[in-house]
């Protein structure tokens, strides 16, 4: 079950020269910049998870660590939303991710951004 909804999920997916998008990477842009139809309205939801955000330090060293990166996208494991949870708790979790509860940390995605991410080293200030 889980392989036909992939394969309907791919279909569905953006298609880029090389095909569906398989592969992105992160990168900043203001949201002006970002093309949508007339009409539509764009919101910033950081009120949806019941977590604590880490302390602006490491949401910033997070993000620039993670900059200019590239890696699979996977709708269901690796995706846009445990980007940002994971930027800015620590914990990749998705709320819109079927059959999984609100919160739930998806492992695999909090790994694979760890694995990008070298470890911050204190400063003088911090020991």
């Amino acid at each position: 079950m889980q392989a036909l909804c992939r394969s309907f999920l791919h279909q569905m997916a953006p298609r880029t020269a090389g095909g569906p998008l398989r592969r992105t990477s992160i990168r900043r842009q203001l949201i002006t910049e970002i093309k949508v139809p007339p009409g539509t309205r764009i919101r910033v939801n950081n009120n949806k998870h019941q977590l604590w955000p880490s302390p602006p330090e490491l949401l910033q060293h997070r993000c620039q660590a993670l900059l200019h990166h590239q890696l699979s996208y996977d709708l269901l494991h690796v995706n846009s939303e445990h980007f940002v949870t994971f930027v800015r708790y620590g914990r990749a979790v998705c709320i819109q991710t079927l059959y999984k509860t609100k919160d739930t940390e998806n492992e695999v995605a909090t790994q694979t951004f760890q694995r990008m991410i070298p470890e911050m080293i204190p400063t003088e200030s911090e020991l």
